[in-house]
């Protein structure tokens, strides 16, 4: 896909008002779980490539990277984990009960389902349509924020300045991340059909 498509693509979902990808929250938790498993995991685990330090622990426990890609791993799985001690007599090095908020526990839990990759290969239809998007938005990223497509208001004789169409950009990302976000915890719990609902919502404002 060219810079020119990929960004046209950006912008098509931006331009939508009223969207409910846009009320998902998917973004925001993805990033506040980065933040916060930096500051509260990394002692005992590579949480992120950019931790500033090295675990502690040593040897470390997984890397957040290989537990996202386990085939058990999905939204209930880690909030149940998350929630229970690991540590006792037969196990003195387990992991101890963190005593996170809820707020907490959503956000690292969005982060580790983030860094789940398509090659672990989902056998689901809506598993497969999500690995369509992800590539996508990877796409998108290598091709980076600079290009400047077409837009509707460019069309309309409205030209956007270059902050505009940034920010339009930055917008429909955050749009696409948080509705995979959404839909990869829904296709985890099993539930198709919601997942397939809200993946279909992003085909229909494509026009695919």
């Amino acid at each position: 896909m060219s810079r020119h498509a990929a960004s046209a693509l950006l912008l098509a979902l931006a331009v939508g008002s009223g969207t409910a990808v846009a009320q998902e929250r998917g973004t925001d938790d993805v990033q506040g779980g980065h933040r916060l498993a930096t500051i509260i995991c990394s002692n005992c685990h590579v949480a992120a490539p950019d931790q500033p330090f090295r675990p502690i622990l040593d040897p470390p426990a997984p890397s957040f990277d290989s537990i996202a890609q386990r085939s058990n791993v999905d939204a209930d799985f880690i909030a149940k984990f998350l929630t229970t001690t690991h540590r006792d007599i037969s196990n003195p090095n387990g992991m101890p009960n963190p005593q996170l908020l809820d707020f907490q526990i959503r956000q690292i839990t969005a982060y580790l389902l983030s860094l789940k990759k398509p090659g672990a290969a989902s056998t689901t239809s809506c598993g497969r349509e999500i690995e369509k998007y992800e590539q996508i938005m990877r796409q998108a990223r290598a091709d980076g924020r600079s290009s400047n497509p077409e837009s509707t208001a460019a069309r309309l004789h409205r030209q956007p300045t270059p902050g505009s169409v940034a920010q339009a950009e930055q917008t429909a990302r955050e749009d696409i991340e948080a509705v995979l976000v959404s839909a990869r915890k829904l296709d985890a719990a099993g539930k198709q059909d919601e997942c397939n609902a809200l993946v279909n919502k992003i085909a229909l404002r494509l026009g695919r």
